[in-house]
């Protein structure tokens, strides 16, 4: 192996180091590059040139959780340091993580001290050492802050409230994560306080309220609404659902609980991905069939659509509903069991889909019966694989019948030209990945220039 030899560090006349000597704006960078600010902190001791120099770090990251061996009070003391400092300049982006342990005084005094540098993005994660505090309020001195692009608050399952009746003016961005709230109005009244608002995402909140979350905002161009845990959500111990009405809406996820999904002027949006939870299907009615196909009918322009078989159930039991027709629509992703109950749902959406080029399935074990798609109807395998260009099998694992439903699809599919397997497990793709493509290649296609392809998951 080739040895490299340490240079010394070159000087300057004047006996300052080569990096000492670099501009501000350059050596901030190499600051910013440093695993921790306490790595930035300790830089002052270097020269009188680098005494300072920390303080103008335009990005600051301090998690309680990584400093465990601070004490409380010393852990105080340094952030003041690094926020109340006086040669302290604008602030770009603050995250802090202090938990419970301090009061709210403390941490109200950190948030005004971020604002009164003009921080443009800042992540809050914190909650109220005071026992008989109830509710966290926010400090003025965010709402009414001039510079405030991007907001995150992670209060970690307490209950907060908006003081006074001015808002985020410039707020573009925000993020609201575990807030408990009874206050049935909280999320209205945030974008009611944020006209401006581009982006809001909605993570593992529990709002106890009876009817579904109303989302109006004129300017929001993405929503996502996250519910990764398993908490009980809305009135009576169940979730009553969101209205969404966004008119400038480009992009929507929607993953977590059962509840109503209703869209009013969604025109323009262009990507939707619903994942709402699995439900038995002795749990299907009529009325939530009415409600999937509504819902689907309400975005008829997206261009890249992501359902799970919830989704696929509900429009299955539409019956003779008028169906949607996504026009626009290029990629689609399907969780399903492909199954005489969901097929129908499937050939009803690739059929509405005149220019869908890429499908994206993840077949799952349950219910799998490969007969569905053996069918001899010439107009059903005209409806499947007419226009579809790109097949992609997701969680791949090789299992005969899916390797059955791959050959339905090569048999009919003119105008593919490629299919791709994404293996999910290392040792299933290393015994029959090579096997696959073997008897797919000798296989007989419609297509004469499609091409195979098979990969390992992130790879």
């Amino acid at each position: 192996m080739e040895k490299y030899r340490r240079s010394k560090a070159s000087k300057h006349e004047n006996g300052v180091d080569f990096i000492s000597n670099m501009p501000d704006p350059i050596l901030q960078l190499i600051l910013q590059r440093l695993p921790t600010i306490e790595e930035a902190v300790q830089t002052s001791i270097l020269s009188t040139r680098w005494r300072y120099l920390w303080t103008s770090i335009p990005s600051v990251d301090i998690d309680v959780r990584a400093r465990k061996k601070f004490r409380k009070t010393k852990f105080r003391k340094f952030v003041n340091s690094v926020l109340l400092n006086k040669t302290g300049l604008y602030l770009d982006s603050f995250r802090l993580n202090c938990a419970g342990y301090f009061d709210m005084t403390t941490v109200r005094r950190w948030i005004q001290a971020a604002v009164k540098r003009k921080v443009k993005r800042l992540d809050l994660m914190f909650f109220s050492s005071e026992i008989k505090c109830d509710s966290i309020p926010l400090p003025d001195c965010l709402l009414t802050s001039e510079s405030l692009e991007e907001l995150r608050l992670f209060p970690y399952s307490r209950a907060m409230h908006l003081p006074g009746p001015t808002g985020f003016r410039a707020l573009r961005v925000l993020e609201l994560t575990h807030i408990y709230s009874f206050d049935m109005n909280l999320v209205e009244t945030f974008l009611e306080k944020c006209p401006a608002l581009e982006e809001l995402s909605l993570i593992d909140n529990v709002i106890v309220q009876v009817d579904p979350i109303c989302i109006s905002s004129p300017k929001l161009k993405t929503l996502i609404i996250l519910y990764r845990e398993n908490i009980i959500y809305g009135h009576n111990g169940t979730w009553c659902g969101v209205k969404v009405c966004c008119p400038e809406l480009m992009s929507f996820e929607y993953v977590g609980h059962r509840g109503r999904l209703i869209f009013e002027n969604l025109d323009r949006l262009k990507k939707a991905v619903i994942l709402p939870n699995d439900v038995m299907q002795q749990e299907i009615s009529s009325e939530l069939g009415d409600t999937g196909c509504k819902m689907l009918d309400k975005i008829p322009n997206v261009e890249s659509l992501k359902l799970n078989l919830y989704v696929i159930q509900c429009i299955d039991v539409a019956g003779d509903r008028v169906p949607a027709y996504f026009k626009n629509l290029k990629t689609l992703e399907i969780t399903t069991t492909i199954d005489h109950f969901t097929m129908n749902a499937l050939i009803w959406i690739l059929g509405s889909s005149p220019n869908l080029g890429s499908l994206h399935l993840i077949l799952q074990q349950e219910l799998l019966r490969t007969e569905c798609w053996a069918t001899n109807e010439v107009e059903t395998w005209k409806i499947l694989t007419s226009h579809l260009k790109t097949i992609k099998f997701l969680g791949y694992d090789g299992e005969k019948h899916k390797c059955d439903i791959a050959c339905c699809l090569l048999e009919h599919g003119k105008a593919l030209e490629e299919m791709v397997f994404i293996w999910c497990n290392t040792v299933t793709y290393h015994e029959k990945a090579m096997k696959l493509m073997n008897e797919l290649s000798e296989f007989n296609k419609a297509s004469s220039s499609m091409t195979l392809i098979s990969v390992l998951r992130d790879q």
